[in-house]
């Protein structure tokens, strides 16, 4: 009985099912990934939503607040309202994608600047 990483399946535990699956140490949580090296934290999960107070916080802690300001400003009319008037800022949003995409933003930045803002109250 070990740990093992087959290409086809993934991690897993018990007997090694091929001999080109290689060994690893036991996971120590369900959601750590491997790094190629050792294990490390999954990271949090990213909220589905936050509030427009917390996006600006996050925005304002990040130094991006003013540049999201005039961005907002800038854009077609549907993304100015959705800035100025939206109860939630949706992660999947349009108005959240086409800011980004002015900002040049990459998903994993805004993923955490979502778990950022989910930490503000």
């Amino acid at each position: 009985m070990g740990y093992y990483f087959n290409a086809d399946i993934g991690y897993y535990e018990g007997d090694q099912i091929n001999h080109l699956d290689e060994a690893r140490p036991r996971r120590p949580n369900p959601g750590d990934v491997w790094d190629g090296t050792a294990w490390q934290a999954a990271p949090a999960p990213v909220p589905v939503a936050v509030t427009p107070l917390q996006a600006r916080r996050a925005l304002l802690a990040a130094g991006l607040l003013d540049t999201v300001e005039g961005a907002a400003a800038a854009a077609d009319t549907e993304t100015r309202l959705a800035w100025q008037f939206s109860s939630s800022v949706e992660r999947t949003s349009p108005f959240v994608a086409n800011l980004a995409a002015a900002l040049k933003l990459t998903d994993a930045q805004v993923d955490d600047l979502f778990r950022q803002a989910a930490q503000l109250s």
